[in-house]
C-alpha cells in the first residue's frame, strides 16, 4: 500500500492529491519524506492525523491540511526532531 492509498481522506482530483496553497503540498511532501526516511510508520501517521481531526471543530474539509500540518508538527516533536 502506498502512503497515498493509506490515507483515503486526502482531497483528490482524478486520484491525485489536490493542494490549494503551496504550503499544503510542502506539508504533504514533508510527511511522505519523513516516512520514507523511517521516522514514523504510516499507521503512526494515520493515528496522529486522526487525533488532530478528532479534536478539531467540525469543518467542511477545507481545513484538512491544517490538521495535516498540526499532526506533522506534533509527531516530529514527539520524535524529538525539533
Amino acid at each position: 500500500m502506498t502512503p497515498l492509498e493509506a490515507i483515503p481522506s486526502i482531497p483528490r482530483d482524478r486520484g491525485e492529491p489536490v493542494f490549494r496553497e503551496p504550503w499544503e503540498a510542502r506539508a504533504f511532501a514533508m510527511a511522505v519524506s519523513l516516512h520514507e526516511k523511517g521516522v514514523f510508520t504510516w499507521p503512526e501517521w494515520a493515528q496522529a492525523l486522526a487525533r488532530e481531526i478528532a479534536v478539531a471543530p467540525a469543518d467542511d474539509g477545507s481545513h484538512y491540511y491544517e490538521h495535516w500540518l498540526s499532526a506533522l508538527e506534533n509527531l516530529v516533536e514527539r520524535k524529538g526532531l525539533t
